[in-house]
């Protein structure tokens, strides 16, 4: 004789149900065995600092206005002979002088106004036109003359005597008007006369 069917059934459920339950446990079991093992130590990341930011790179100073805010004339004693020059009386002036600049013009210069009397030294940096460098002493004497300075040259050049300014022509300008060692010049504008 034969069971009836719902007996059937019921004893058929308990083992779709173990089977689902042995599918969820295996499939569990291959999750956990996919990932890390309760046994297995998870490995670190090693934590790496933030990145510091650099430091920052002092501040280049700002150029001063060109032509410089200055303006006045030397003179050759006993000539009609003038130049206007800009007049570079700070330490900012004084150092950039007449970088970048792309020409001065005849009868143009530049005139630096130094400290105190002392045997100067001018170089040639970020300058791109050639130069005459006449020195001065405090009485507005010619002391010596570095003619025709070439260009974007490092090279330090000095009379080896006591100035205290120090006039800046194109080349050739100091030969052109007899500006020589002895030379008597005048000076009108800011820092005043002797």
């Amino acid at each position: 004789m034969s069971q009836p069917v719902r007996t059937c059934a019921a004893r058929r459920r308990p083992a779709a149900q173990a089977c689902r339950g042995l599918a969820v446990a295996v499939v569990g079991l291959a999750l956990v065995s996919c990932g890390r093992s309760a046994s297995t130590p998870k490995p670190r990341t090693p934590r790496v600092p933030a990145p510091q930011p650099e430091p920052m790179a002092p501040p280049k100073p700002a150029r001063v206005s060109i032509p410089l805010p200055h303006a006045g004339t030397v003179t050759v004693a006993g000539r009609p002979l003038r130049f206007a020059v800009e007049v570079a009386l700070t330490e900012r002036e004084r150092t950039q002088g007449l970088m970048f600049r792309k020409r001065l013009g005849k009868g143009r210069g530049m005139v630096f106004f130094m400290p105190r009397d002392y045997d100067w030294s001018f170089y040639m940096r970020n300058t791109l036109i050639p130069l005459d460098m006449i020195f001065i002493d405090k009485a507005w004497r010619v002391v010596g003359v570095v003619a025709n300075v070439p260009p974007l040259t490092e090279t330090l050049r000095s009379v080896g005597r006591p100035s205290r300014y120090v006039l800046e022509l194109d080349a050739h300008e100091a030969r052109r008007n007899g500006l020589r060692a002895g030379t008597q010049l005048g000076y009108e504008g800011p820092g005043g006369a002797p």
